[in-house]
């Protein structure tokens, strides 16, 4: 759902997978939790719905007209796939032929359902190979995300926020500078000092959950109700809780649907919550969406190292047999312009080595969790 650059690390074969198993979200003293806490509410249940077809019905070459303001007013689908496989295009040639193509498809719904303005009428693309390739990546990075918040005591099904935000994309950036798994801006990590010059922990995996965790936790505390928490992640918990007490309710789907305070609330932000519970009903049956054996990549076993003085890269490289890629995977926070013959990481930047190599920079390098 997230407009974020489509760049994707690759995915590392050489690393073991698992079957995928459905998750156990058993709560050891969540906060404000309950059986209930992420039912789908009935004001939402067809915003859902339709989110659960976005990510597991199309592709993200395939996609549903429909009116603007009304998903449930579906007025066709489309599938562009035959263009994206032109061989002798462009990329560039091949998102013009695209744009034009929806741009006749659109006129053409409008006369068949005599919609006076065809800016009424809004495409949305699929997510169903995007959906399955996060399945897979999250494997890399739940369980370490469910231990910390299982540590901050917030309910683990929160984890699967990053589903909508990146789909577990570790370059994932926003056009508007969000970056990393948890898709955080610059304002929201500066105080934290998560960005200089050699590195940005909005993109750490880690760095970025523990800081994820706090936000969403503060939201609670704030707006007493994890579906006001979630929205507020993306709409902002100060903007959220004006919404709240103007109009005397803290039930998501009633802000959401009231034709005033809809008015405040973007694209993204008013379906921010749906995408969410769709993302979590497909992941906790994605055998049932995906008829292909599901599998998701195994734990990415790692140690985080706070270098206590300059480091060659060639000698983190080494680390990792010369494989830049595998090296980019467990350090996807450090800056490229580091990452070059000659260059020197400097003091205090965050290593993250295979917990088997981790002695090897004994002597340049502190544990730093």
């Amino acid at each position: 759902m997230m407009n974020v650059s489509q760049a994707q690390a690759p995915l590392q074969s050489s690393l073991s997978s698992q079957t995928w198993t459905s998750p156990d979200f058993y709560q050891v003293k969540a906060i404000g939790y309950d059986e209930k806490t992420f039912s789908v509410p009935d004001s939402l249940k067809e915003d859902v719905d339709f989110w659960v077809k976005i990510y597991t019905k199309y592709s993200t070459q395939q996609g549903i007209f429909h009116v603007v303001g009304d998903k449930t007013q579906v007025l066709g689908e489309i599938d562009l796939s035959q263009v994206y496989v032109h061989a002798g295009w462009s990329a560039i040639r091949k998102e013009k032929e695209a744009e034009l193509i929806v741009r006749i498809q659109k006129r053409l719904l409008a006369q068949k359902y005599k919609i006076a303005n065809v800016r009424s009428i809004r495409l949305q693309m699929g997510l169903r190979d995007r959906m399955a390739d996060a399945i897979k990546l999250s494997g890399y990075y739940l369980p370490m995300m469910e231990k910390i918040f299982a540590e901050q005591k917030i309910p683990k099904e929160l984890t699967r926020v990053v589903f909508v935000e990146s789909s577990f994309n570790i370059l994932a950036q926003s056009k508007v500078g969000a970056s990393g798994l948890w898709q955080i801006m610059p304002a929201v990590s500066k105080k934290f000092k998560y960005i200089s010059k050699a590195q940005d922990l909005r993109n750490h995996p880690l760095y970025a959950t523990k800081l994820a965790a706090i936000i969403l936790k503060q939201n609670y505390q704030i707006l007493k109700s994890w579906p006001l928490a979630v929205t507020a992640y993306n709409h902002g918990v100060g903007s959220l809780g004006k919404l709240v007490r103007k109009y005397h309710s803290n039930d998501i789907g009633y802000l959401i649907e009231n034709v005033s305070a809809k008015k405040s609330f973007g694209f993204a932000s008013r379906n921010f919550y749906a995408t969410f519970l769709a993302a979590l009903h497909v992941e906790s049956n994605a055998n049932l969406y995906f008829p292909e054996p599901v599998f998701k990549y195994s734990e990415l076993l790692a140690r985080h190292l706070k270098l206590t003085k300059k480091l060659p890269y060639e000698e983190l490289l080494a680390i990792f047999d010369g494989d830049r890629s595998k090296l980019k995977l467990y350090n996807p926070h450090l800056k490229n312009k580091f990452l070059k013959p000659g260059q020197l990481l400097p003091e205090g930047v965050i290593a993250t080595l295979p917990e088997a190599a981790s002695q090897r920079l004994a002597d340049s390098a502190e544990v730093s969790f």
